[in-house]
């Protein structure tokens, strides 16, 4: 038995990075065979403090330096746990790490639960920088060996995980779960084009709605002023409004939506040039029924930008949904109905993978 077994909306919508403040842990308690410790730590942003739980595995002396993860979320306001529906991916996978010998680290997003800052006016960037903060903050304590810890990142975590890697040798190793590959504009113009089918439209309907997103897309993308681009934005949603009984609170909202520094950035923003510089041993997983980041569109490019890394693997999991969760459909109308838990075949896939890349690093020497 595996060791890991053991234990949308309508429109889809050189980095800075300051090294964390350590900060004295709130408490420690014993819980299943962890400590859960709460911790607070410098975020990447001034005045931003990043609130989150620290486990260990309690079977490992406190005393012996052991390795680490940091789990990075997808977009959204997303807690520690990163919850949707129902279901929390990153505590489940917090566990597992712990049963196999792991410290993982796990905080709110800025802006999130008791995590300082604004998801507002954030880009990737930020997000990156926050992630950075946490690798460093766990490269300062005594009890993680800082040559073993890794990097895990779910959907735009995905994203933001190699930005790392990319500037940092230090980072160990990267696990990529359902990262978006290609430029946001294609991603929302896919996820446009599912949505509608989800909903019961025809292929012609579906990609007549992704056209019309992507008209969406382009006059933020394209227009020389702000001024302009709200102008044209706006008149092209009022038309949209007008054909589809739309109120105007929905028009307001989804400009506000696109027109968000967030967004802005994600359009542009090619994943796959980043990819291309990371020699890191690297894990990408994409989920046979994703609805959101559908392999279709990304794996092949993954595996183009991933050429050159020799430790690098792309698979598709079979029968898993993006949140790598077993389903029938993918849709994310389904994930309230899906059974909690992550699939096996995530779990397993994890654990050969892991268990191959812990045998190349370095045993724990010294802290840096």
């Amino acid at each position: 038995m595996s060791r890991w077994i053991k234990g949308s909306r309508q429109w889809a919508a050189a980095v800075v990075i300051t090294v964390a403040t350590v900060i004295t842990p709130l408490r420690l308690s014993a819980d299943d065979g962890r400590f859960a410790e709460a911790v607070r730590f410098a975020g990447g942003s001034p005045g931003v403090m990043l609130v989150g739980t620290l486990e260990r595995p309690a079977h490992i002396a406190v005393d012996r330096p052991v390795p680490a993860v940091v789990l990075i979320h997808g977009s959204g306001p997303n807690d520690r746990d990163e919850t949707m529906y129902g279901h929390k991916p990153f505590r489940l996978l917090s566990a597992l790490f712990t049963s196999a010998g792991y410290a993982v680290l796990r905080y709110d997003k800025r802006g999130v639960g008791e995590s300082g800052g604004a998801v507002r006016g954030a880009t990737i960037m930020d997000f990156a920088a926050d992630a950075e903060a946490a690798f460093d903050y766990l490269r300062h304590r005594a009890d993680i060996d800082s040559q073993r810890i890794g990097l895990l990142g779910h959907s735009e975590g995905g994203m933001v995980a190699p930005l790392i890697a990319a500037r940092r040798a230090e980072v160990a190793w990267l696990v990529l779960l359902a990262p978006p590959v290609v430029n946001g504009r294609e991603i929302s113009r896919d996820q446009n084009r599912q949505g509608a089918i989800d909903r019961g439209a025809s292929e012609p309907d579906a990609l007549a709605a992704a056209d019309e997103a992507s008209r969406l897309f382009d006059i933020v993308m394209a227009s020389p002023t702000a001024a302009e681009r709200d102008r044209q934005l706006l008149q092209a949603l009022h038309d949209i409004a007008a054909r589809r009984h739309m109120s105007e609170a929905v028009v307001q909202a989804q400009h506000e939506s696109l027109t968000s520094a967030w967004f802005r950035h994600i359009l542009a923003y090619d994943p796959a040039a980043t990819l291309r510089q990371i020699r890191t041993p690297t894990l990408v997983l994409f989920a046979a029924l994703d609805h959101q980041i559908a392999p279709a569109i990304n794996e092949a490019p993954a595996r183009a930008a991933l050429q050159d890394n020799r430790a690098a693997e792309v698979r598709v999991l079979p029968g898993v949904n993006h949140l790598f969760v077993r389903s029938q459909w993918g849709a994310v109308a389904e994930y309230p109905r899906v059974a909690p838990g992550l699939a096996p075949v995530l779990l397993d896939t994890l654990d050969d993978w892991l268990s191959r890349v812990e045998e190349q690093l370095p045993t724990y020497t010294a802290q840096r």
